[in-house]
């Protein structure tokens, strides 16, 4: 496998927390911990010799997308905040981008008919 880590790749940017308000900080530390916590979930499973597929990646980023426009709209959700699902999806769209997903296997398939 890949000697991934969660430190090679550059995390949201680090602007300093005294220029925002208190609820944008709060939107900001939540944004962090979504994206900080699907980089430890990818590295995890990375090390533990599961890469998930392309497709894979982008059907989560597909729901985390889903759900975060339910959770902005209002909708409760599991307690995850809107800003930690955007930093998920984020981590999620930085990882496809930069194709660390598994290639699919292809299986070859014989056509039995013909012998």
């Amino acid at each position: 496998m890949s000697n991934f880590r969660s430190e090679d790749f550059e995390g949201p940017a680090n602007i300093p927390v005294d220029l925002f308000s208190a609820e944008q900080q709060d939107q900001q530390s939540a944004f962090r911990a979504g994206y900080n916590r699907t980089m430890r979930e990818f590295a995890w499973a990375l090390a533990r010799g599961y890469a998930p597929t392309e497709r894979q990646m982008v059907l989560a980023l597909t729901q985390t997308m889903r759900v975060y426009t339910a959770a902005r709209g209002g909708k409760p959700i599991g307690g995850q905040r809107p800003d930690a699902l955007r930093g998920r999806a984020d981590a999620l769209r930085m990882l496809i981008r930069q194709g660390v997903a598994a290639q699919p296997t292809r299986s070859v398939q014989r056509d039995d008919r013909d012998e």
